[in-house]
């Protein structure tokens, strides 16, 4: 990592000076540290020669910055400061080895450099912020430490020491012995088993948690005795979707109760309460990873375009150098299979996969795949995940238990050893893309890690994103292409619904489902399929309205109406989370003339129901992830058929495989078409193309109901009739001609500020700074103006966006206008290379 960072140019407060309890003056050694901080580089740090023992790249360290104590990564060793910089010791070592490789450390630093974002945010994403220090750690002698020979005067002392004091602190030990070496030495002997080492709070196996699991039983029955009382009805009906036992800590966090809900459960007979060991919780918690099933080769026979886009890819494994696949095949053509069997060479070629998934709820049905193949070889990796699991996770990857990591996009981040393929399923999902600072993209980041690496990185996707199509073309791609369906599933049936002729829409402006629309759900439904219905918008309405004075009930923070949610009478702000109780008459009038205005998907599911009492349905969509049993029980219900009829978001139309779906419908196709953002026509065509995937793919044959008011427009023509051809040549002639990318690259700046007079005042002044830039003669400049969203979470937000044929040309031109920007002003910006929404 090649930057050390320059103390010098920050204030007296930060990295310079001398601390409290430190002698920086005695140092023969400095090093470089990313701190958790808005700072471009690292700040230069003194290592006193008590610490200095084996210290270098990848270690945690607790340093002083301003008044507070911060931990940082230790980037570079340096034998000098930098010129003129005056600095500060470090205060403490948390680690005996490096929690980041060389490898590692050159991601954080591409990602820093080349998303301009603080170093010390990219670090923060490679390290687990649970993972706790070695310092923190108990150390006590095995008995084979105890009968070992000693190899010389430091394994004498360590041994001696241990004999006489149980379970040492790693500091202790160091300070009594006076030796150097101690922490090194300590790593190899736990490797070796003749120490021990434990966690803060015992040992892994030695820690037990409360269990509960639901009595046998009829729910029904169960349900009914608990009175009154909602908090003990939803722990059952949790527990029950759940299908095992769940820890008091996660019955709490999913449902939303106290542990005397639970003891009064236990006291009815409803609930067992029980004890057991931490790691059989986890393994219990993590059931995707659970090795009960035999693994090995499934036994699929591919067809001869599965075996033709296989044999490219694993010829680029067996070279082993870095070769970029975009696989593109319709849905339901079977590029998972293609992917996994690679991934099963590059595992017995001594080589580590990463396979990557957009969203969260797309995990569970390939790690069913996985595990079957992989079994103990595969590691989880998300955010749902609780501390302790992320931590155990990312462990086992790092001593290289787990070779295969599955996850979305923060699965790329995790230090797997020997990487030799990288899988982007579903590449053209924005998901990919971080929405906070460091904004990388997974897709392009996975590019990057697989050159780093020598390995093979296909990017999967029956709509490849523009970028992706346009480098096959030129190509930094190697294109690879399914053409059928896999089994006997073929495309569905396209049906076009022109919402402009429905009757109820000249009289009530929404339509919900149209004649044409009951009519074929009622026809799938008597043949005994099952129905997939898009809604791309949660909640019961968007707006609650006062038919007697206007009153919108608008966000106090963001300026926008707030979804109004049956469940709970709740309002809710979808962009920055403000919730409160729907009121029962207006604040503004009085009047009790509340109306919700609109359709989301719980109110798509109640006119369900009255449409079709006799057809169970679900939802869902970010909510229904949330509530007992999440995402995954809402899918196994429809996987098994208890119901019928699923609702949802553009969640429904991902990655998904229910061969009994013989419909599936967009109830609007034009939610994204609106939106003031030129990717919106390429989103509304891949989400259409992809629920249309859905219907189909078994023995039963599918169709697609798409209902528009823009029945002409070319992306919805496009998806109806399968044509990708004719969609990418309408679309890449109006990114050419816009001078959108593929054909530019571009950077969105964005300003936000509680004073509306401020975000505009600085922004306007890094605009007059590019443009007075040689460069800027090059460049495309949109704004600076209000963005389409102009105030969210309390803040008024103003963008600019920035384009030129090459990227390092737009980042160099920008770095160089943000040079003259003072410290306080550049914090209020936000920078996005290669953005994906201009919200």
């Amino acid at each position: 990592m090649a930057s050390t960072g320059d103390s010098a140019r920050y204030p007296e407060t930060l990295g310079e000076g001398p601390a409290e309890g430190t002698d920086a003056s005695t140092a023969d050694v400095f090093v470089a540290v990313a701190v958790p901080a808005p700072l471009p580089e690292a700040l230069t740090y003194a290592v006193p020669p008590t610490l200095a023992e084996g210290l270098g790249p990848g270690f945690r360290v607790r340093v002083p910055l301003g008044r507070r104590q911060v931990v940082g990564v230790v980037t570079a060793r340096l034998d000098a400061p930098p010129d003129g910089v005056r600095t500060k010791a470090i205060l403490e070592v948390l680690d005996v080895e490096p929690v980041l490789d060389g490898e590692m450390l050159d991601l954080a630093a591409f990602v820093a450099d080349y998303y301009m974002a603080p170093i010390g945010e990219s670090v923060r994403l490679l390290v687990p912020g649970t993972l706790p220090p070695w310092g923190e750690r108990r150390i006590s002698l095995t008995d084979a430490g105890a009968l070992a020979e000693p190899r010389d005067e430091l394994d004498t002392a360590i041994r001696d020491y241990l004999l006489n004091h149980s379970k040492v602190r790693l500091g202790e030990l160091r300070a009594e012995l006076g030796l150097p070496l101690v922490a090194p030495r300590i790593a190899e002997l736990a490797r070796a088993g003749r120490v021990s080492v434990e966690e803060r709070g015992g040992g892994r196996g030695t820690r037990f948690v409360k269990a509960v699991e639901r009595s046998p039983g009829d729910l029904a029955e169960q349900l009914k005795a608990c009175g009154r009382s909602p908090k003990a009805k939803s722990v059952l009906e949790y527990l029950d979707a759940l299908g095992r036992p769940a820890t008091l800590r996660d019955i709490g966090q999913q449902v939303g109760c106290t542990s005397a809900v639970v003891r009064r459960l236990s006291k009815l007979g409803l609930v067992r309460e029980f004890t057991q060991p931490e790691t059989l919780s986890l393994r219990r918690h993590r059931l995707e990873t659970s090795t009960e099933a035999e693994t090995g080769d499934p036994g699929i026979v591919l067809r001869p375009d599965q075996e033709t886009c296989a044999s490219a890819i694993e010829g680029g494994i067996r070279q082993g150098s870095f070769t970029p696949f975009l696989l593109r095949g319709m849905t339901g053509s079977g590029k998972t299979e293609v992917y996994l069997r690679a991934a099963r060479l590059c595992l017995d070629l001594g080589r580590g996969v990463v396979l990557m998934v957009p969203e969260i709820a797309l995990v569970p049905a390939l790690a069913t795949d996985v595990r079957k193949r992989f079994g103990r070889e595969m590691a989880i990796l998300h955010s749902n995940l609780s501390k302790a699991e992320r931590h155990q996770e990312w462990e086992r990857i790092r001593r290289g238990e787990a070779r295969v990591v599955l996850g979305p996009r923060s699965a790329l981040l995790a230090p797997v050893r020997h990487l030799g393929l990288i899988v982007v399923d579903e590449e053209h999902d924005s998901s990919y893309k971080q929405d906070k600072s460091p904004r990388y993209n997974g897709r392009d980041l996975a590019l990057w890690r697989a050159k780093a690496h020598g390995a093979v990185a296909v990017l999967v996707s029956a709509t490849p994103s523009l970028e992706s199509r346009y480098n096959a073309n030129t190509g930094k791609l190697a294109p690879l292409v399914l053409t059928q369906r896999a089994g006997h599933g073929g495309l569905p049936q396209g049906l076009l619904v022109d919402l402009r002729k429905e009757p109820a829409a000249r009289q009530s402006g929404e339509v919900l489902f149209s004649g044409l629309l009951l009519k074929e759900i009622r026809d799938a439904a008597d043949r005994g399929g099952q129905v997939i219905l898009l809604r791309n918008r949660r909640g019961y309405s968007p707006v609650l309205l006062c038919r007697a004075c206007g009153e919108d009930f608008r966000c106090g923070d963001c300026g926008l109406p707030m979804t109004y949610h049956l469940r709970g009478h709740r309002l809710a702000c979808h962009y920055c989370g403000a919730d409160q109780r729907a009121p029962t008459s207006c604040s503004t009038c009085g009047e009790a003339a509340l109306e919700p205005m609109g359709a989301g998907t719980e109110r798509v599911g109640e006119r369900f129901r009255e449409l079709f009492p006799d057809l169970a349905v679900d939802v869902l969509d970010a909510d229904a992830s949330r509530r007992v049993g999440g995402a995954a029980a809402v899918l196994e219900r429809f996987r098994t058929g208890e119901t019928r009829v699923l609702v949802g978001t553009q969640m429904v139309s991902k990655g998904h495989h229910f061969p009994n779906v013989s419909l599936a419908a967009v109830l609007s196709a034009d939610t994204y078409l609106r939106f003031p953002d030129f990717r919106a026509v390429e989103r509304t065509y891949a989400l259409l193309t992809q629920l249309a995937g859905r219907a189909g793919r078994g023995e039963r044959p599918g169709k697609v109901v798409i209902q528009t008011y823009y029945p002409d427009h070319y992306a919805i023509r496009a998806a109806l009739a399968n044509d990708d051809g004719a969609f990418i040549e309408q679309e890449m002639e109006f990114r050419r001609t816009y001078h959108y990318p593929p054909f530019t690259r571009a950077i969105q700046v964005l300003a936000q500020h509680k004073d509306i007079d401020r975000a505009r005042t600085v922004l306007g002044r890094l605009a007059r700074d590019v443009l007075r830039l040689p460069a800027a003669r090059t460049l495309r400049v949109l704004g600076p103006t209000s963005a389409p969203l102009e105030r969210l979470r309390g803040r008024w937000r103003f963008q600019m966006l920035l384009r030129a044929a090459s990227a390092s040309l737009l980042r160099r031109t920008l770095w160089a206008a943000l040079g003259s920007v003072p410290a306080a002003d550049r914090s209020i910006l936000s920078i996005d290379v290669d953005p994906y929404d201009l919200m």
